[in-house]
């Protein structure tokens, strides 16, 4: 039941917001335009300084330590965070069931209106042990999601990635766009 309640508000949400990613054999693609690795955020009539500010309040309220996990700003055009994720997905490897734990590193770049958001580097590590999750390689490599031939491998996995990022966004577009229920006391 609440797979079936997630995966419905997770249509709904990318229907209304329009944009969300796709895993390929080359990584995390707009799902329409595969050859962009950035995702462009409609946001109205908000101002390239309100989206920046907006998203500094973001990170400062997400976060445990903001000051670490920025990377990088320039006041109202740029920002570039850094994110931990300890419970990433489940990694199905033969019915064992593999934690994996992720770390990407996301960069917004503000223009009135819109929010061009891409995540520049992502990392996805089991917890024990050296393997990482790759999204395409051989067998022995690590933890595929595709075929060096380009076949999917891992359906599930892939569907974990994308559900995680397209909640993601639409969470962090209504922040940008001040519809965050946080401040809803």
């Amino acid at each position: 039941m609440k797979n079936l309640i997630l995966i419905l508000s997770l249509t709904f949400c990318t229907q209304i917001f329009g944009q969300k990613y796709v895993v390929t054999p080359n990584g995390l693609r707009d799902e329409k335009d595969l050859e962009k690795t950035y995702l462009v955020l409609e946001t109205g009539s908000l101002t390239a300084k309100q989206l920046y500010d907006n998203a500094i309040k973001y990170i400062n309220e997400k976060y445990k330590n903001p000051e670490e996990v920025i990377k990088g700003k320039t006041d109202s055009e740029f920002l570039k965070f850094e994110t931990y994720v300890p419970d990433f997905l489940l990694y199905n490897n033969s019915g064992v069931k593999i934690p994996i734990q992720a770390t990407f590193t996301t960069e917004l770049r503000f223009k009135d209106g819109k929010v061009k958001y891409e995540i520049i580097s992502l990392e996805m590590k089991a917890k024990s042990g050296n393997y990482q999750v790759l999204f395409s390689g051989g067998l022995f490599e690590g933890y595929i999601i595709y075929k060096k031939n380009g076949k999917l491998f891992k359906k599930e996995t892939k569907a974990d990635i994308e559900n995680y990022f397209d909640t993601y966004v639409v969470g962090l577009l209504e922040y940008l766009k001040g519809e965050n229920k946080s401040n809803n006391w």
